[in-house]
Parts: C-alpha cells; structure tokens; sequence
C-alpha cells in the first residue's frame, strides 16, 4: 500500500455522497422523479465517481502507483460511505421533496406479476421513506463492490507482492 486510502476513502465518500445527491435533486427538478430506490443514473454516477476518485488518488500517490487491493479498498469504502450519505439524503428527499415518490413505487410493484395479490397495507410498508432509504442503501453498497472491482482492475498498474508463510 503506497497511500492513506482510509482516509482518501472518506473524503472521497462524501464527495460521492454529495454528487448522488445533486443528481438526485435534478433528476427532481427537471421532472426525471425516480420510481425506485436506485437508478440506472445512480449506477452511472457511482461509476464515474470511483473512476475520477481512483484516479485523483492514483496520481498523488508516489510514481503514480497502485495495486488491485488498494484501489478495490479506496473505492468499496468510498461507496460504503457515500451510499449511507444517501441513504440518509434518500430518507429526507421521499419524507419531504418528493412525497410522491412512495406512491410511484407502490405502482411500479403492483406491475410485477409476483406482487398481484399485494394489499394497498402492503404495498404501504413495503414503501415507506425508510424502507426505501434502506433500499437505497442496499442496493449502493452491492454496486459498490461491483464497480470497485471493475474500476480497481482497469486502473491498477502494479501487482502486488506474493507473501508466502
């Protein structure tokens, strides 16, 4: 390890926090409103960020390198944090700005044919603001490792030491 990923990881989560955040309240202002707790514009924003911020830490780093672990390490615990960032922001954007965004989900359940016999009590607590901050959340943090790996295996320039016992 060349650098302080734990602490890169940290500001860069809030950097990542913040940018999902900022695209969520576009996507609200410009009447793109989410029918589900992620989105295909969420993944491509996680994506880029770990990209830019694996990228950004490389370059501080001494003779610019960096190995798999350490850039997987950066950028899965950038997104653990910048999903609970969100995940908090999600709670206030559904319980406040947009009120709505609980009956858009309710509706996008009732067309899965596994949810046919649902009550509207159910489909209620199935989309309440925390569940689907929590959701939200969830569903980060699984991308997270995804594209931790993928960003972590394209820009990684150096393999690390083989350490035998």
């Amino acid at each position: 390890m060349y650098g302080n990923y734990k602490k890169a990881s940290l500001k860069y989560g809030l950097l990542t926090g913040g940018v999902l955040m900022i695209v969520l309240l576009l996507r609200y202002l410009i009447e793109a409103k989410p029918n589900s707790p992620t989105s295909l514009a969420d993944n491509i924003t996680l994506l880029i960020m770990f990209v830019l911020c694996l990228y950004l830490y490389k370059n501080k780093l001494p003779d610019k390198k960096i190995t798999l672990k350490e850039g997987f390490l950066l950028t899965f615990y950038t997104g653990i944090i910048a999903s609970i960032l969100y995940g908090m922001f999600m709670y206030l954007y559904v319980s406040s700005i947009d009120t709505q965004m609980t009956l858009r989900c309710a509706n996008t359940l009732r067309q899965i044919p596994e949810y046919a016999n649902y009550t509207t009590e159910q489909f209620g607590s199935m989309t309440k603001a925390s569940v689907i901050a929590f959701q939200s959340i969830i569903y980060n943090v699984v991308m997270s490792v995804l594209w931790a790996l993928i960003t972590s295996l394209i820009l990684r320039n150096e393999k690390a030491d083989v350490v035998t016992k």
